[in-house]
């Protein structure tokens, strides 16, 4: 970021799959960065090995992410209809499969080789780098990628030269304050959030402030949605361990989940920011 860190503090020390990185907190805005950069190898599979899935075939991958995928496609599909989409940061392409019923095109970006050969065998044009697209679009996302890129304000730029006038940029990023740090303190969760792959973690004021500071775009709409359920939650909280909304699902009812969003929303405190922005 261009602005300066104010009064960083120490947060945690070292990362998930590095010990000699460490997590930093501005005093100011409260944004979240590492101590140092790692340089992690997106091309060869680095996200899926550093989240133990590397082992399953790309089906089964696409299933683990299948919720995320739909609640995307449910958020975005009117602003996405009929329009030119890229998704930046693809992945193997969930989204990207569900857009492409309601989108006049769309295409996808990611460095990882797998992910673009597995994309273009199903027809969907997927690129290493967006220098190598001719042409604009109506409507960019970003899907928990923005946390990854260095530079900021300078990848802001960037998409801002590949939207047509009056485009869409959509930013959904992991929150900083995310209730099972800031108020619950969980340590386990904690070893476990804390990534080299997250270059920064934001909050709803840092990520505005880099916004404003790029200048090129206005916040159409800004909200935090919670993508894990309480019973997720108290998984953590007892026994410091994930996957509480498969093992404990019976906690799962509907009313009590939303009441949980409900108080989230209200303290701030959920696990996801989603940022609509227009350019000027």
């Amino acid at each position: 970021m261009s602005y300066l860190f104010r009064g960083p503090f120490l947060t945690h020390k070292g990362t998930r799959d590095n010990p000699l990185i460490d997590v930093y907190r501005c005093g100011e805005c409260g944004t979240k960065f590492l101590s140092m950069e790692d340089k992690n190898d997106y091309e060869n599979g680095f996200m899926y090995e550093t989240n133990n899935l590397s082992n399953l075939d790309i089906e089964e991958r696409l299933r683990r992410f299948q919720e995320d995928d739909v609640r995307r496609f449910d958020m975005v599909k009117n602003i996405c209809a009929g329009k030119k989409v890229l998704d930046f940061g693809c992945g193997f392409g969930g989204f990207l499969q569900r857009i492409s019923t309601v989108a006049e095109v769309c295409y996808g970006i990611d460095l990882g080789t797998d992910e673009r050969n597995y994309l273009n065998s199903k027809g969907i044009k997927c690129y290493k780098y967006i220098e190598e697209i001719k042409g604009k679009f109506d409507v960019i996302t970003l899907f928990h990628v923005f946390e990854h890129l260095s530079n900021p304000k300078d990848w802001l730029d960037k998409f801002s030269e590949y939207l047509d006038e009056g485009g869409t940029l959509i930013l959904e990023i992991p929150h900083a304050d995310d209730v099972l740090l800031s108020l619950y303190e969980s340590s386990c969760f904690a070893n476990f959030t804390y990534w080299s792959a997250h270059l920064f973690l934001y909050t709803d004021k840092s990520i505005s402030m880099v916004i404003e500071e790029n200048g090129k775009y206005w916040i159409e709409s800004a909200k935090q949605i919670q993508r894990y359920t309480i019973a997720n939650h108290l998984m953590w909280l007892a026994k410091g361990l994930p996957g509480g909304h498969k093992e404990w699902d019976f906690l799962d009812s509907k009313e009590l989940n939303e009441a949980y969003y409900k108080k989230l929303r209200e303290l701030k405190m959920c696990d996801t920011l989603f940022y609509t922005l227009k350019l000027k």
